[in-house]
């Protein structure tokens, strides 16, 4: 995949009311094992996230450190047909000690100071207000991926 320096996602429900504090994943194919799973920041006010090159990547690589056997391919050579959906922080809060367990990854001691700032900012969102239909959409041929939900 020839990664967009920035990918743009605007997050709405009936009406086009714009979703604010939800977590989008995204759903990336890459070599022959298990797809990689990429997360948008929080939406905002305005339902907007968005997730740079540079982001994409460190997640993409961090996945490695975690289990290099259960993967494999590269950023470069995902498919560039990704599905979108929202986080499901179900199995966080079900197993919140094994998932505090892990020590924080590569990518992720750049942008969390302890495991625990990272898993608090995971499970507070609101994304068990929605319900969703996953969306596949091509990365290289959308200026901003627009995702649908509807309020439970």
């Amino acid at each position: 995949m020839n990664i967009p320096e920035v990918i743009e996602l605007k997050t709405e429900s009936e009406g086009d009311k714009p979703l604010s504090d939800v977590i989008v994943e995204m759903k990336v194919s890459a070599g022959r094992k298990n797809p990689y799973y990429i997360y948008f920041p929080k939406s905002d006010a305005a339902g907007s996230a968005s997730l740079t090159k540079e982001e994409f990547i460190g997640q993409f690589k961090d996945f490695w450190e975690m289990g290099v056997m259960d993967y494999d391919g590269t950023p470069e050579s995902a498919d560039p047909i990704v599905v979108i959906s929202l986080f499901d922080s179900s199995w966080l809060v079900e197993n919140r000690k094994l998932a505090l367990a892990w020590p924080l990854l590569n990518y992720e001691r750049q942008k969390w100071d302890s495991r625990q700032e990272q898993y608090d900012y995971m499970v507070n969102n609101r994304n068990s207000e929605y319900s969703y239909l996953s969306l596949s959409v091509d990365v290289h041929k959308t200026q901003q991926i627009v995702f649908l939900v509807n309020e439970l």
